[in-house]
């Protein structure tokens, strides 16, 4: 699993590198690459409106046939499959597909982010080794270190002790130089982790702006569709599953939870276009009339076999 995270971490490290090589700045290298993912789903995000507001259109009737056969589940089962089909709902794919790309992109943002040796400069393993070797002997001097995290330790404090990671070439200690210059926010170092700070700390502003920016996105988004009629514990469950992520963004380095609140940003601002431009009755309309025409012409071509 460990080597799994670390190719997509390197493939993400290569992208990110890519745009701070380009601003220097890891912040906007975030912010691009977070735009990038936005675009690249902006199609399968447009689905998942049409099914939530085809969900939420439903949901009356689907309460209805629950209580008509409240006492023959499988009767109940069998209509609430007919509405199913009838309504053209699809699009659980496409869900799926975007929530498991979430995941993904927090687990390689985080591999890319905590280990830059590797998945970032892409130096070779024996040189990573031999440098994260170093370590104790600064710990012992009383070198404050990363907890938990040797290549950011190695990045944070190569720079002032070069005689000591002298296993780097000139190349490799320029990217780390760059690194650090650029790798803050305001002056906010980003390798920084809250849990290690006192809630009063800036640091704590990011868990905290990923937790009032996940609120915000879920709440206009289920405004925008239309979720008013669904049941409670429907229209909860996307607050509770953001509890794993803030867990994350508070036990990680805070350039984590920054590209979580920059993610969550950006999909207020794309709910907001697509609400806008793609309203929910425009999605469905849409949606029906290619289910129409789609049926329409499998008739057509049934009809033209049986000739």
């Amino acid at each position: 699993m460990s080597s799994i995270l670390d190719f997509i971490g390197s493939i993400f490290g290569y992208v990110l590198w890519f745009f701070f090589d380009l601003f220097d700045n890891y912040t906007l290298a975030i912010v691009c690459f977070s735009l990038i993912v936005k675009l690249l789903f902006f199609p399968l995000d447009i689905k998942a409106k049409i099914t939530a507001a085809k969900s939420a259109k439903t949901f009356s009737k689907q309460a209805a046939i629950r209580k008509m056969y409240k006492d023959n589940p499988k009767k109940q089962a069998e209509e609430i499959a007919k509405l199913t089909e009838k309504e053209g709902m699809g699009g659980g794919v496409g869900s799926l597909v975007q929530m498991i790309f979430q995941i993904v992109s927090i687990f390689g943002i985080f591999r890319a982010i905590v280990k830059p040796l590797t998945n970032m400069f892409h130096i070779n393993a024996e040189k990573v080794a031999a440098a994260v070797a170093k370590l104790p002997a600064l710990a012992n001097e009383g070198v404050n270190l990363i907890k938990g995290y040797d290549q950011l330790s190695v990045v944070k404090f190569a720079p002032s002790r070069l005689h000591v990671f002298d296993m780097f070439n000139n190349s490799e200690i320029s990217d780390i130089l760059d690194f650090n210059k650029g790798f803050n926010f305001f002056g906010i170092d980003f390798s920084l982790t809250p849990k290690g700070f006192s809630f009063f700390n800036i640091v704590w502003l990011f868990p905290l702006c990923c937790f009032l920016t996940s609120i915000i996105s879920v709440y206009i988004n289920q405004k925008v569709s239309k979720m008013n009629d669904m049941p409670g514990c429907v229209k909860l469950m996307p607050y509770t599953m953001m509890i794993p992520y803030l867990f994350f963004a508070v036990n990680t380095p805070i350039a984590v939870g920054f590209y979580y609140i920059v993610t969550n940003i950006l999909t207020i601002i794309e709910t907001f276009i697509i609400a806008k431009f793609f309203s929910p009755a425009k999605l469905i309309a849409r949606s029906e009339a290619a289910r129409i025409a789609r049926l329409s012409e499998e008739e057509r071509n049934i009809s033209r076999k049986s000739n």
